[in-house]
């Protein structure tokens, strides 16, 4: 319970700040207006009275809505320049640019408050002029949407860089093109060269016998003198 009084303060004093009453009044103009459009649309097809009266009065409601919203945004826009003039000047400019384009709709609004007023006060299906003054509100509620909806979108692109309107940072990358290929593949597929190392003197000398095996003992000498073989000389 402490939690939900925390939260119903917190809110209480954030709808009094101007620069938040601002952005929560906004939806409602856009909304407003589409809905009431939608709704007299089918009052019409449908021919029911009540929900036509219904629909002109949440486009008025809507088209009042917006004078909280113009002064709300009149209030926030200093400290909104005070916050962006040194690091973002561009957003500080289009917000006013904004502002003025705002402003200078509010005709469309008045208007329509006259219109669903003073229909509501003759009746739709009354006469035709009750028919004329519906149709000229349903008109100018569904231009009034449009501006609502194109004015939020024109603040969006400043302040919401994920937009798809935006370059995204990795698209700013130049991407480099692949490396050639180094052959690597190709040495790894190769069996490795055998390197023939120099023999020594010692390799080229015999082994020596086991020293578990014994050497043969010498022979003796032939007993007695032995007679030479004397071969005779061809003369020539």
């Amino acid at each position: 319970m402490s939690d939900f009084i925390d939260q119903i303060e917190k809110l209480y004093l954030a709808v009094s700040d101007a620069e938040y009453r601002y952005l929560l009044i906004e939806p409602i103009i856009f909304y407003g207006l589409l809905v009431g459009a939608i709704m007299l649309l089918v009052g019409f097809a449908m021919r029911a009275g009540r929900l036509q009266t219904t629909a002109l009065v949440v486009l008025a409601v809507a088209a009042l809505s917006y004078f909280p919203y113009k002064d709300a945004r009149l209030a926030a826009q200093p400290r909104m320049a005070q916050v962006y003039k040194t690091a973002f000047p561009a957003r500080v400019s289009g917000f006013a640019q904004n502002t003025d384009e705002w402003i200078a709709t509010s005709w469309q609004f008045r208007l329509l408050v006259l219109c669903t007023g003073a229909t509501v006060m003759v009746g739709v299906n009354r006469n035709r002029i009750g028919v004329g003054l519906a149709v000229i509100s349903l008109l100018l509620g569904l231009v009034a949407a449009k501006n609502a909806l194109w004015l939020n979108y024109q603040d969006a692109i400043a302040y919401h860089p994920n937009l798809r309107l935006h370059e995204a940072p990795i698209d700013r990358r130049t991407v480099l093109p692949p490396p050639p290929p180094t052959g690597t593949k190709e040495k790894t597929r190769r069996s490795p060269m055998i390197i023939a190392e120099p023999i020594s003197q010692a390799g080229l000398l015999p082994t020596p016998p086991p020293l578990n095996e014994r050497i043969p003992a010498p022979l003796p000498p032939a007993t007695g003198p032995q007679a030479r073989e004397i071969q005779a000389v061809s003369r020539y």
